[in-house]
């Protein structure tokens, strides 16, 4: 509508400048009727071209303390920069992002005006605080460029996205009966144990790429001039079982499911214990599994229970461990009824 407005008002300045030139035949308003002649064609022009070199692209930040991970309830930054090599210009641009989340399957769009400068284009950080843990996926859908005389507004499909891992909420200060959750343990082999005392070092070698960075002896490394590793001895530890349920009836739920497992894991980790992280995973349609010694295998583990699918049945995990797993007495289930979060020893079989 304010395109034919604009439209009709330009239409009356030519025509009332054809009238005056009409009248007085003056060679200034001659010269006037072909720059409003010639000026939308020019404008439009420049539009076109401008619209097929300009390009898009969106970056994630490096969020949380190792520079990889965001966190839940905490900004993480987006960066998308419009890239314009041409001299021409556009003073009201916009374009179309689409923010998801592709673990708990939600989204939103929004459109940002800005204008594309010469030869530079635009650029604009998006600061963004997840509600949710998950995948968070920033993607730039179209953008939308005005000629210089907002005549005409072209339209350009782009296809650019960036994600980021963002971890649960970290909740400290868990009480848990560590003689209940041993009940919930397998037997299993141990072969990085935790802690200080190397009394059970069996020897040491050159580091091979995936060697744990904390195993590493840094003396006898920088005396060699090379990474040497500790090598520990295969001892036998109880390695306790946790199972949460990828269940998404509700959001929330979920949400509180994944915060409960994440914290409750880490300070069961933190105090020397080893966990086993077990989920379903429907993409598969078996248990996937992580052994837990610090927090960085916690988070990686996480990582990869982002890509797979939820469920819709909250003892869909469990239904499945008594003929999958007989081995494993027992286990920690972590399920929720309500807006209540349950952490139950569950016999299996």
């Amino acid at each position: 509508m304010n395109t034919v407005i604009r439209l009709i008002i330009y239409g009356l300045l030519i025509f009332i400048n054809g009238l005056i030139y009409y009248f007085l035949h003056s060679h200034f308003y001659f010269m006037l009727m072909i720059i409003l002649v010639t000026a939308p064609f020019i404008s439009i022009s420049m539009a076109v071209i401008l619209r097929k070199m300009i390009s898009v692209s969106v970056e994630a930040a490096g969020t949380g303390m190792n520079n990889e991970y965001g966190r839940q309830n905490e900004k993480i930054y987006f960066f998308i920069k419009v890239n314009n090599p041409s001299i021409f210009i556009s003073l009201d641009s916009m374009i179309e992002i689409e923010v998801s989340n592709t673990f708990f399957d939600t989204k939103g769009s929004k459109l940002i005006s800005f204008p594309i400068r010469m030869r530079k284009g635009f650029s604009i950080e998006i600061p963004l605080v997840p509600t949710l843990p998950g995948i968070v996926n920033v993607k730039v859908k179209k953008i939308y460029i005005k000629d210089l005389m907002s005549f005409i507004k072209l339209r350009k499909k782009i296809d650019e996205s960036a994600e980021a891992i963002v971890m649960p909420e970290l909740i400290t200060g868990y009480v848990y009966d560590r003689t209940a959750l041993e009940q919930g343990s397998l037997e299993s082999e141990e072969s990085s144990k935790r802690g200080s005392d190397f009394s059970d070092v069996q020897e040491i070698r050159e580091y091979i790429p995936g060697d744990k960075l904390m195993s590493i002896h840094w003396k006898l490394s920088a005396k060699r001039d090379i990474l040497m590793v500790k090598d520990r001895a295969s001892m036998s530890d109880k390695q306790m079982v946790a199972l949460p349920e990828l269940c998404n009836i509700d959001l929330n739920q979920l949400a509180m499911i994944l915060s409960g497992t994440y914290s409750l894991v880490n300070q069961i980790v933190e105090d020397g214990t080893t966990v086993r992280l077990m989920y379903w995973s429907m993409n598969r349609y078996e248990y996937d599994s992580a052994r837990i010694d610090y927090k960085s295998d916690l988070d990686e583990a996480f990582a990869r229970l982002f890509y797979e699918k939820t469920y819709s049945d909250m003892n869909e995990a469990s239904s499945h461990m008594a003929s999958v797993h007989p081995e494993i007495k027992s286990y920690l289930h972590i399920y929720s009824e309500g807006d209540r979060l349950s952490f139950v020893i569950k016999e299996n079989g």
